[in-house]
């Protein structure tokens, strides 16, 4: 049984991959009056410029603002995978009449599933969801089961000039080489309307231990042309189309080889790197650090002063208490605390000297407890001749885990903040080490 590529969190570095990007603004020398984000500094920091130091003569003290931003809605999926042994073979290959694929796979209330494996006595068509997918859950978020393949579709995506299903010299079993039929002259992706998908597949869902199980079941030895069906692919994602768009043309990402060639690899490795998890940030705490401090120790215990209830649970008032930290909690364009969606970005402003550094800490909302932070030693503030640091920072940024619960899959956890029973409610990490 294939359980396909598990989800993976992309690198920090960069945008901070499954969260956010860091920018950093010096501004004017502080003074004995209450410092407050303006809007107008928080808009100079949105540089996309790499971090800089200024020109001008370092003054004694520098008033800087951070801004942490939630990038993270630009992912196809969270997790995908191909499936491409048949139940009870030894290797890959095609399931033939009688033969079955499943392909294992989490998934969370909110998340659909989209697959497609081809009809192989066809020149490019495909048995796959809608273009949406297919929701996992029910409106009352209990997970659906049972058989689903009423909601399978037969597509054409259009890349390949149809011959009759079979027979066409073009086809898989037939062509010289794979990729040698004429293209379509109607390059859109569309619905074959005169074959039943039911003839030639049975699709079911169960779902165990919070873990679902597809099975592609090839029924099509009574058919007037029974098919194989061949390797495919899977995904699953909270929006959006991963895989292919009704009325437009192959996107050019995999879909073709697998449609025509039976071949997962190009959508599967265009799929990849684009996966991620969509989540929240949550309140957190910005540090000044002195030379020789540091905002937490690798490998060591979580010391109980709050980065426990910063990571499990966005509780970031003890740690900051604790730190002498300045809590950014209210999100752009809102007057409350609250968590920080994606297009939303936090800002907090702070006061530091030559030879100081900063760091912070930031939970990502759809762990056990993760979060993000610059360092335990925190990046300098100036550079060697006292000049502060300006510009984009996320490169210096990182995921870190706080080793106090158990992880589980980001997004699907039960005992994850969005869908925990409450606070501090999942088990101790065997590894207590922050890592």
């Amino acid at each position: 049984m294939d359980t396909g590529a598990s989800m993976r969190l992309r690198s920090p570095v960069a945008v901070l991959g499954v969260a956010g990007a860091l920018f950093l603004a010096a501004c004017s020398s502080t003074s004995d009056d209450t410092t407050t984000t303006t809007e107008a500094e928080a808009t100079t920091t949105t540089t996309e410029a790499p971090a800089t130091t200024t020109t001008e003569a370092p003054p004694s003290s520098q008033r800087f603002v951070i801004e942490i931003a939630n990038v993270s809605d630009g992912f196809v999926g969270r997790e995908a995978g191909a499936f491409t042994t048949p139940v009870g073979a030894d290797e890959p290959g095609p399931a033939f009449p009688g033969d079955a694929y499943t392909w294992t796979f989490s998934a969370a209330p909110g998340e659909r599933l989209s697959f497609a494996t081809m009809f192989v006595q066809s020149n490019d068509w495909i048995f796959a969801t809608s273009d949406e997918g297919l929701a996992l859950f029910d409106d009352s978020g209990a997970p659906v089961t049972g058989d689903i393949t009423s909601s399978i579709l037969l597509i054409d995506p259009g890349t390949e000039v149809d011959q009759e299903p079979g027979v066409g010299e073009d086809q898989a079993p037939r062509q010289a080489a794979p990729d040698t039929g004429a293209d379509d002259p109607d390059p859109l992706v569309r619905i074959v309307e005169d074959r039943d998908p039911t003839d030639y597949v049975t699709v079911t869902l169960e779902n165990e231990n919070e873990l679902f199980t597809l099975t592609i079941s090839n029924t099509s030895e009574d058919v007037d042309v029974p098919t194989p069906l061949a390797p495919g692919v899977g995904v699953i994602h909270a929006g959006g189309m991963p895989l292919f768009t009704l009325g437009e043309a192959d996107r050019g990402e995999g879909l073709e080889a697998l449609a025509e060639d039976g071949d997962p690899s190009g959508l599967i490795a265009s799929i990849e790197p684009q996966l991620g998890v969509v989540s929240p940030l949550a309140p957190g705490v910005a540090v000044v650090l002195d030379s020789g401090e540091t905002l937490f120790v690798p490998g060591a215990p979580d010391t109980g002063e709050g980065l426990e209830g910063l990571a499990e649970d966005g509780d970031a008032a003890p740690f900051a208490e604790s730190t002498g930290g300045v809590v950014f909690a209210v999100p752009s364009g809102a007057t409350d605390p609250g968590p920080l969606f994606p297009g939303q970005s936090y800002t907090a402003e702070f006061e530091a000297t030559a030879g100081q550094a900063l760091s912070i800490a930031t939970m990502l909302v759809q762990s056990n407890d993760w979060y993000f932070s610059l360092g335990a030693e925190g990046i300098p503030l100036f550079d060697g001749s006292g000049q502060p640091l300006s510009g984009d920072i996320t490169a210096m940024a990182s995921l870190w885990d706080a080793g106090t619960e158990i992880d589980q899959v980001p997004g699907v956890g039960p005992d994850q903040a969005p869908r925990q029973a409450g606070p501090n409610t999942g088990a101790v990490d065997p590894d207590s080490a922050i890592r």
